[in-house]
């Protein structure tokens, strides 16, 4: 299974807002959170729409992608003990159905580790290559307009497809994202000019798959390119009998404190 980067070269202009927008959220991380001190921490959902996030003229660029005005639910974890003074990461995950399911015990390590988990509903494998980019880009202002965050440790994960998704954010906005996890499912950049892949060498990236997965060969092909590239920061983990599968608690807590290695 692969993705045609072709979707993402045809809506790059579109996508220009809404890497501006976010641009401008990481330079002033108390812009919109120094009003806002009555946060909520834990599991729960939260709807916003395109005018709502980004402002109705930044939301007329993706009339041809989504409504501006319909409402987009990202299901979402925040450490219980969050401390705006020790800012928490952000893990965005992208899933390859319109449900999350997050896995059993990932949200334990997100908050051991001070991330808050983040993930788009109706955002799977059957919806637009450029509408999944679009919604997982868009979790950072909806986030960082309630929270303050660390802004050096903005991530994104996905599995099968929404790994796929994850690889082509993340590489195509290094300057956003500070490392990737791509589980069993991942795809080599296209178009990366020399600023960024200098950006995408200064990052951490996991490649995890399994033994009986049928991505794992396709996996090893991509780590491999990504090291002839000269990105030397990648771990591969092939997990012993594991099929085409999310990994559990303690395989994704070894590839969370990987990406925090820097």
């Amino acid at each position: 299974m692969g993705y045609n980067y072709s979707e993402l070269k045809d809506t790059s202009i579109m996508i220009k807002w809404i890497v501006t927008a976010v641009s401008l959220f990481l330079i002033h991380p108390y812009s919109v959170y120094a009003q806002n001190n009555n946060v909520q921490t834990g599991s729960f959902t939260l709807n916003g729409s395109l005018n709502s996030i980004l402002g109705e003229e930044a939301a007329k660029s993706f009339v041809e992608l989504i409504d501006p005005n319909t409402q987009i639910t990202w299901e979402i974890d925040v450490p219980e003990d969050y401390d705006p003074t020790t800012p928490p990461g952000v893990m965005v995950y992208v899933s390859p159905q319109n449900i999350i399911n997050i896995p059993n015990g990932w949200l334990d390590v997100t908050r051991n580790r001070n991330l808050i988990f983040i993930g788009a509903r109706e955002s799977g494998n059957d919806i637009l290559v450029k509408k999944r980019i679009v919604m997982s880009i868009m979790a950072l202002p909806l986030i960082q307009a309630l929270y303050n965050i660390d802004t050096n440790r903005i991530y994104i994960s996905g599995f099968s497809g929404g790994g796929r998704i994850a690889s082509m954010v993340s590489t195509k906005y290094p300057h956003i994202f500070d490392g990737a996890l791509y589980n069993c499912g991942v795809n080599f950049w296209e178009d990366v000019n020399d600023d960024q892949l200098n950006l995408i060498k200064r990052h951490n990236y996991v490649f995890l798959t399994g033994t009986e997965d049928f991505n794992l060969q396709d996996t090893k092909n991509v780590y491999a390119k990504y090291k002839k590239a000269g990105v030397k920061n990648i771990k591969l983990i092939v997990i012993p009998r594991m099929k085409h599968a999310n990994p559990n608690k303690s395989r994704f807590e070894k590839a969370i404190e990987y990406l925090d290695a820097r």
